[in-house]
């Protein structure tokens, strides 16, 4: 019989011709999946082929249609809104019951057309299901969360039927009144990327920031297999030091420390000021220091990754999650712990690692920085100060940061990847 079900498979479609052979192949698939054990089960999503995805942000002329495009973006948003208050109140997390639910009053309520509603009913249901997980997470000491809202000046998502690329530089979006059609202003790398015949294209996001209007188009394909390799590089995460590596390259946070520093006191000035001038510059001072941080971990992530492909390593980070709450600071060192972004630092590590197929594994950080990398030895004393490492036992003397990461290269893997690998 299990011969017999194997002929009606072929190329991954199955062929039945006859009520006998649906019962041969019933039969013979039932067997499979009792013969599966639990652990096997668990593991297959693991096997799965995941997706990896990047966006373009590409900037917008609108050419004159400014007007419907608020108009279609305060619709949008009100609808998604309104989406999201119903599925919060009844419970809703599951996307075809609240299509079901929400469909057809969303059309005649708000006048959207088919795609804008399904768009607007999917941006809710997500906000709805990231909120329910916080909540589920949330310390019995933070405030409890509410129903998420979206603004008149929120984001509008397109998908595949919704918008359409007419040339490269030309793009077509469903509004209000209908189709228009705006100008892609793109650069090079843009351009180059969207013409990558390797990605496929997904949907958008319209995003209006500061008085221009971007479109935010994502491409996805899957993700290439990993090496095949058992070296690893440890990588140890701080604040003084924003990353070691086992090598011994290190990435200096004075920097960092010395800018962020500037902007906290400098937004503290003025808003003690309070001024309309002042108010003009804090807003004109916004997401500076944000867009620093954040090119300084591209930088970082893209000189690690790029050693573990020349290298043919793995790389391995300590798992801080929960950090925050684990950890007190004093008052004067409270901003600089909070504003830590080690979290961006590992996802942008996590999502480069999965373009270039190199591994990422996380190890529990527990006394590695405290435990001898010659002697294994561990001991808290042996952690001298925050720069060196002197182990009480063998005498062996290192920086304490490169030291932690040689162990944390040698630590066994505490959880398997799951880090989004967005981009």
């Amino acid at each position: 019989m299990a011969s017999s079900a194997k002929l009606l498979i072929k190329n991954n479609l199955v062929v039945l011709a006859d009520s006998s052979q649906i019962l041969d192949f019933a039969t013979a698939l039932l067997a499979a999946l009792l013969s599966l054990d639990f652990s096997s089960i668990f593991c297959y999503p693991l096997l799965m082929k995941e997706s990896i995805i990047r966006t373009i942000s590409i900037k917008l002329d609108v050419n004159g249609h400014e007007a419907i495009l608020q108009a279609t973006q305060a619709r949008f948003n009100e609808a998604a809104s309104w989406i999201a208050s119903i599925c919060w109140h009844e419970h809703i997390t599951n996307t075809n019951t609240a299509h079901h639910r929400v469909y057809r009053e969303t059309r005649s309520r708000f006048g959207l057309g088919s795609q804008l509603a399904i768009c607007a009913r999917a941006k809710a249901v997500e906000a709805v299901k990231a909120t329910r997980k916080k909540e589920q997470e949330r310390k019995p000491y933070q405030k409890p969360f509410t129903c998420p809202e979206f603004g008149p000046r929120g984001s509008v998502r397109y998908d595949e039927r919704s918008f359409s690329l007419k040339s490269l530089d030309r793009v077509s979006l469903l509004t209000l009144d209908g189709r228009i059609t705006c100008r892609m202003i793109l650069g090079k790398r843009q351009h180059d990327m969207l013409i990558d015949p390797t990605w496929q294209i997904g949907g958008a996001d319209l995003v209006w920031k500061r008085g221009t209007y971007y479109l935010n188009i994502t491409q996805h394909k899957d993700r290439p297999e990993e090496m095949d390799t058992s070296d690893t590089i440890g990588i140890d995460l701080g604040i003084v030091n924003l990353a070691t590596d086992s090598t011994g390259e290190t990435f200096s946070g004075a920097h960092v420390h010395t800018v962020r520093m500037r902007y906290h006191k400098r937004r503290q000035e003025l808003q003690r000021v309070g001024t309309h001038s002042a108010k003009r510059r804090l807003k004109k001072m916004s997401g500076r220091e944000e867009r620093f941080q954040k090119d300084v971990n591209h930088k970082i992530s893209r000189t690690l990754v790029r050693k573990a492909v020349i290298s043919r390593k793995a790389l391995a980070l300590e798992d801080l999650t929960g950090i925050q709450d684990r950890v007190t600071v004093r008052r004067e060192n409270r901003y600089e712990r909070h504003s830590w972004a080690f979290y961006q630092l590992r996802c942008f590590i996590a999502y480069k690692a999965a373009w270039a197929s190199v591994p990422v594994r996380f190890v529990d950080p527990r006394n590695t920085s405290r435990t001898c990398s010659n002697c294994g030895h561990c001991d808290k004393a042996n952690r001298q100060s925050q720069a060196t490492f002197l182990c009480q036992q063998c005498g062996f003397c290192l920086n304490a940061d490169v030291n932690a990461a040689i162990n944390i290269s040698r630590v066994p893997v505490k959880v398997p990847l799951a880090t989004s690998v967005r981009g």
